[in-house]
């Protein structure tokens, strides 16, 4: 007797006996895919912790070398009476530029202002300042200059002011001792028209010491405390330069 060939199952069609295992499976289905969404959650988090984590390293490091920055500009100078163009460079801890050396440079530059400028209100200061810092034969040359009928003040009175700004300041050292070259531009001022005249350019040459002492008058003291002596001073006017008017020239200072 010929057996009858199986029919085979329509995946289609679910019997009753099957839909246990039909339902069994969906509900694997539906755990697998919460399973996976929830994996992919987590990962996700997980990388956006990371990196707010990175970041907030990355902020404390920046904020920590803040008070490390420095910037240090280059700086170029046009001469206005020449057209030279110089390099101007900056002092901080990371130059090779000395304390001491600052040191000179300042107090030089200070004398500097303090003999050459003339302000009939601050004539007295500038005196003493010029006289605390000179020795007494260079303190005696410049106290001659406000003597007899031709004193200086006498001469420009009030009306007459002379504005001082250093352009440079350079310090060496040779065999005698220590010198520093200024330059520096002085203009004319008239009180009564409140009017500049144009610049004019010197250079000063000073040799001077320094005299540590704690002897003296205090408000001598505290003007000079380094004990900062000038014990040479020469002002000569810059080559090709404008010179000044008749009744101001004669009063620079010759050396």
């Amino acid at each position: 007797m010929e057996t009858m060939p199986e029919k085979q199952k329509d995946p289609s069609v679910v019997n009753a006996t099957d839909e246990p295992q039909f339902y069994d499976q969906g509900r694997g289905w539906d755990t697998d895919w919460r399973l996976r969404l929830e994996a992919s959650e987590r990962k996700a988090w997980w990388v956006a912790g990371t990196a707010c984590v990175l970041a907030v390293i990355l902020g404390i490091g920046l904020a920590c070398l803040a008070p490390f920055k420095t910037t240090v500009p280059y700086v170029f100078a046009i001469d206005r009476a020449t057209g030279n163009v110089e390099l101007v460079s900056a002092a901080d801890d990371r130059t090779v530029l000395g304390y001491q050396e600052l040191l000179d440079k300042h107090w030089t530059q200070k004398y500097v202002i303090a003999r050459e400028s003339y302000s009939y209100r601050l004539l007295q200061a500038d005196y003493d300042q010029v006289l605390a810092m000179s020795t007494d034969e260079i303190g005696r040359d410049y106290a001659s200059l406000f003597d007899g009928v031709h004193a200086r003040d006498k001469q420009l009175g009030s009306g007459i002011e002379w504005r001082v700004n250093v352009l440079s300041v350079t310090v060496h050292n040779d065999a005698i001792g220590l010198k520093a070259t200024v330059r520096f531009e002085k203009q004319v001022k008239r009180t009564d028209a409140h009017s500049l005249e144009p610049p004019q350019y010197f250079i000063a040459t000073v040799s001077y010491e320094y005299r540590h002492t704690m002897k003296g008058q205090e408000k001598d003291l505290i003007q000079n405390p380094l004990g900062y002596k000038v014990t040479g001073y020469r002002v000569d006017a810059e080559i090709g330069t404008i010179t000044l008017p008749t009744s101001v020239l004669s009063m620079v200072e010759k050396k």
